[in-house]
């Protein structure tokens, strides 16, 4: 059976494995087995997408057999079920979602009693499981599964971000909620907060989520922040765990740059401990000169929020992200939330009266080109040596001023070729040869 789990949980199209029915009964009851040695309760949350409820529910027929029970908090966040699930004493949380992905796609990420995502140990004993057949789940049980809301005491988190230092002034911020799981959260605590919230693409009707919109497609929150003139706007993702500002003039400010604002801030007031955060190999080579000059270390790790935090944790680092906008404030949550991102990059300009464009101005950012490759398989990249000899003749050309970053997709079927240095055509051309050559070899 082919491995269950990606760098995100389970990702899919519903109906067919590993989102088929069976799978997902037998998924449920691994899951409550690996999280509750069986009689787990269980949270399930999920995005906006159609199959999202037709998931949950055969999910719940897995927990069932287990003897197991599962209580639907219905559309929502996860970083919410993240909050969620050590608060109300929960055993774990099954969030259905497939993130920033197209809407034909659904998936399922799992997260431990403390709110964080399941180890590598434990999707492996989840995977294990469901590949055993020795066992089966009835295909006629059909548990009821208990719905509660609960997104009060999100809110109330979320909001608590800004407690004592919200701006003396709320202003118009402008809100690309994807029309995923934060249209239903993040425009009321914004507007509870005081701010004059112009709403884009909260309208989720089961297939419209991330459709040329939300944090991936930023260019329509762009043109409403400058004809709207808003102070700055946010793009969520679909499940709402990442988030990407635009300033005033419409300019992003992307992961790199929130972490570099958020840091070299909270250094000023003694709370960065260590004086050191966590980025990913893709976050720019111009976030570590830039954060080395405020005093700032810059730990890099793998790509993933999973390996964010667990590079957090092992440093004693509070705050780590990615170039996409996931950052971790460990502090607030234990995982990536778009909204306490957005709320803590508006405290640091609450609290020193700039504007966003002015507090990302100390960054300056290589040339970064990314280009994404479709591949047929995801053969090891050590087994290709025309590939490997291409990758070296680009670092070569580059010298010590730039970094070349070659890496598959953990969740599509896509190779990342990411090239970055001083000189742009020069990037751009290294970049686009490279992915030629991935291309011939991998397409």
């Amino acid at each position: 059976m082919p491995a269950l789990f990606g760098t995100d949980g389970v990702r899919g199209e519903p109906g067919r494995p590993p989102l088929d029915a069976r799978t997902l009964a037998r998924l449920g009851a691994a899951v409550a087995r690996a999280l509750g040695n069986g009689r787990a309760a269980l949270l399930a949350a999920r995005d906006t997408r159609q199959s999202g409820s037709w998931i949950e529910q055969e999910l719940a027929r897995g927990v069932a057999h287990q003897r197991g029970t599962l209580v639907s908090a219905g559309v929502l966040p996860t970083p919410a079920a993240a909050l969620l699930v050590p608060a109300g004493g929960f055993d774990g949380a099954l969030v259905v979602s497939a993130s920033h992905n197209p809407c034909p796609d659904n998936g399922i990420k799992v997260l431990t009693a403390r709110g964080e995502k399941a180890s590598p140990a434990t999707e492996a004993e989840i995977e294990a499981r469901v590949a055993d057949e020795s066992w089966t789940v009835a295909a006629t049980a059909r548990p009821q599964v208990e719905v509660r809301d609960l997104s009060d005491a999100y809110r109330a988190h979320a909001a608590g971000v800004l407690a004592g230092s919200a701006p003396a002034a709320p202003f118009r911020i402008a809100i690309d909620c994807a029309n995923g799981a934060m249209s239903r959260v993040a425009p009321g605590v914004l507007r509870e907060l005081g701010f004059d919230v112009v709403a884009l693409n909260a309208d989720p009707d089961g297939v419209n989520i991330n459709r040329s919109c939300g944090s991936t497609h930023p260019e329509g929150l762009q043109r409403a922040v400058r004809a709207r003139g808003c102070r700055l706007g946010l793009a969520f993702d679909g499940d709402g765990d990442r988030v990407i500002m635009v300033d005033h003039r419409g300019e992003i400010v992307d992961g790199d740059g929130m972490l570099f604002i958020c840091a070299r801030f909270l250094r000023g007031q003694g709370r960065l401990p260590g004086n050191a955060v966590v980025a990913t190999v893709m976050s720019n080579i111009g976030l570590e000169m830039a954060l080395r000059a405020a005093g700032v270390t810059l730990h890099r790790c793998a790509v993933g929020d999973r390996q964010v935090r667990e590079a957090m944790v092992e440093r004693g680092v509070a705050l780590g992200g990615e170039q996409s906008g996931h950052l971790i404030f460990s502090d607030l949550l234990p995982t990536g939330d778009g909204l306490l991102t957005a709320l803590s990059v508006i405290e640091v300009i609450a609290a020193t009266g700039q504007e966003l464009a002015d507090l990302r101005r100390g960054l300056e950012v290589c040339p970064q080109v990314l280009v994404n490759v479709p591949v047929r398989s995801k053969p090891d990249l050590a087994s290709e040596p025309r590939l490997t000899a291409a990758v070296e003749e680009a670092r070569r050309a580059l010298g010590r001023e730039g970094r070349v970053l070659v890496r598959y997709s953990g969740t599509e079927p896509l190779l990342r070729v990411m090239i970055e240095g001083r000189d742009a055509a020069l990037v751009r051309r290294l970049a686009d040869g490279l992915a030629g050559r991935a291309r011939e070899l991998l397409g």
